[in-house]
């Protein structure tokens, strides 16, 4: 008599014992549309002979739709007429695929003349909607390994579950990027691009990520002098379950724009008080340093005797338009002023500048705070503060105006002018009354003829010096010798 053993092996997936006994684990699912069966091997006679072909009744659970995880973006600060993006990540958290439709609204606005219009993109392409895929192991892959075996979702192809090349997912809480996807029909296999960074249990989730992001249009402001806002709900529902939903609230804050622009303030720092307008709510302190100090800008409010030192304020707004770069200022100090050397501090801070010749100047490069090793960088929406000190000094000679180029003027001792040898050549008859009242003008000193102690180098020193030489030439005339 034929013996027949039957012998039932359950290949139900280690994903249905992961839910069944280890619930707790909160990355384990059964995925949807995968079909899940027992394998029924039958042996029979004492040679224990396989019947082939025995056919295998097949089940497959069903999607449970779940409400996505939804990235939250902070809010932010926009130009009137500008548009501006959110950028937003989306994550599967269903056990299966299912397609997330995507709203947004303008919940309020303030002090704009009309809502934004809103719409979302992915890689520059409008959409109203995502889809995304989702499987589970079938069995545990060790920490850097990047192939993962999953679960066929009955259909042999390139995808599994919605999963393809190309796609980024979420295992246990790290993304990766899919390289490649070969479903067999019974068995899917997944290569990453990068290593696994951590242990993959059989039944862990495998679910597809996507971005996108909220564009909202520029829209103009009923006051500029005002804040202006807009409240936008982004809301991403299952088409699976529309009960199933993720919001997220922004705040827009809408200003408008503003030009770099530099104020100047002023104190007395020797006499702290001496103001002609003392200050009141009526003529407030204009300027607080960034050392403390207070400064004013109400034309004559700031009052200073003979010996007093004076500070300035130099401030540089980049406003929110953009980024500064190449940023060099260069001030005059006043007339009957000293200028208080290595005085000069930028953002608190000592700085180096440039000090010209007579009229004295200084020129210096400027920078946000902290941007010291990018000289001339002044970020949006920062500013730059310049301080330096003079001194009143009444017998400080007036700072000499150099007159515009082809003023003709006669010449004087120190006069730091060049005889214009072009225009009034010299001659032999001439006489030193003539010079006198012959015409200098402002520009390149050049020679026309040379004294007995106007070498080369002597001309050179000269005009270093940036004055002018009378010298004598032989007939005990009068020329002009600094060379350049």
């Amino acid at each position: 008599m034929n013996i027949v053993n039957k012998t039932l092996t359950s290949v139900l997936t280690a994903s249905i014992v992961i839910t069944l006994g280890l619930s707790g684990l909160a990355h384990a699912i059964v995925p949807a549309k995968s079909p899940l069966g027992i394998t029924v091997t039958v042996t029979h006679g004492e040679d224990k002979n396989v019947i082939e072909n025995v056919e295998s009744a097949t089940f497959t659970v069903e999607l449970v739709p779940t409400a996505p995880y939804l990235s939250s973006p902070g809010d932010q600060v926009k130009l009137a007429g500008k548009e501006n993006t959110y950028s937003y990540k989306i994550t599967a958290l269903a056990n299966g695929p299912d397609t997330y439709t995507l709203n947004s609204v303008v919940m309020t606005f303030d002090n704009l003349e009309s809502a934004p219009e809103l719409s979302f993109k992915q890689d520059d392409v409008s959409i109203g909607s995502v889809t995304l895929g989702v499987t589970a192991a079938s069995e545990p892959s060790p920490a850097q390994s990047s192939t993962i075996k999953a679960l066929s979702d009955g259909t042999a192809d390139t995808s599994v579950n919605g999963i393809q090349s190309g796609d980024s997912v979420v295992i246990a809480g790290a993304v990766y990027m899919v390289n490649s996807v070969l479903d067999y029909g019974n068995l899917a296999t997944i290569n990453l691009a990068d290593s696994l960074q951590s242990d993959l249990l059989a039944g862990d989730s495998i679910a597809e990520q996507q971005a996108f992001v909220l564009v909202v249009a520029g829209v103009a402001m009923n006051n500029p002098d005002l804040p202006a806002t807009a409240t936008i709900l982004v809301t991403a529902t299952s088409e699976a379950n529309t009960e199933q939903l993720t919001n997220d609230e922004t705040i827009t804050s809408v200003f408008a724009p503003i030009d770099p622009t530099v104020k100047t303030y002023v104190r007395n720092a020797t006499n702290i008080d001496n103001l002609t307008i003392p200050a009141d709510e009526d003529t407030p302190v204009a300027y607080s340093s960034l050392s403390g100090e207070d400064f004013y800008d109400a034309a004559g409010q700031v009052l200073a005797v003979d010996g007093d030192t004076i500070e300035y304020a130099i401030v540089q707004l980049a406003g929110n338009t953009k980024t500064l770069t190449g940023v060099t200022i260069t001030a005059g100090i006043p007339l009957f002023t000293s200028l208080v050397p290595d005085s000069y501090k930028l953002n608190g801070q000592p700085t180096e500048c440039q000090v010209s010749d007579p009229p004295v100047s200084i020129t210096c490069d400027l920078n946000s705070p902290g941007l010291e090793s990018d000289p001339g960088t002044i970020l949006i929406y920062s500013s730059a503060e310049l301080t330096f000190q003079v001194t009143v000094d009444s017998t400080a000679a007036a700072a000499p105006v150099e007159p515009v180029v082809s003023d003709k003027i006669p010449w004087t001792p120190g006069n730091p002018a060049c005889w214009d040898d072009e225009t009034y050549p010299y001659k032999g008859n001439e006489s030193n009354a003539a010079f006198v009242n012959s015409a200098w003008v402002v520009g390149e000193c050049r020679g026309t003829e040379f004294s007995p102690i106007a070498t080369q180098e002597k001309c050179d020193e000269w005009a270093s010096q940036g004055t002018v030489y009378l010298g004598t030439g032989k007939q005990g005339l009068g020329v002009v010798i600094a060379c350049k």
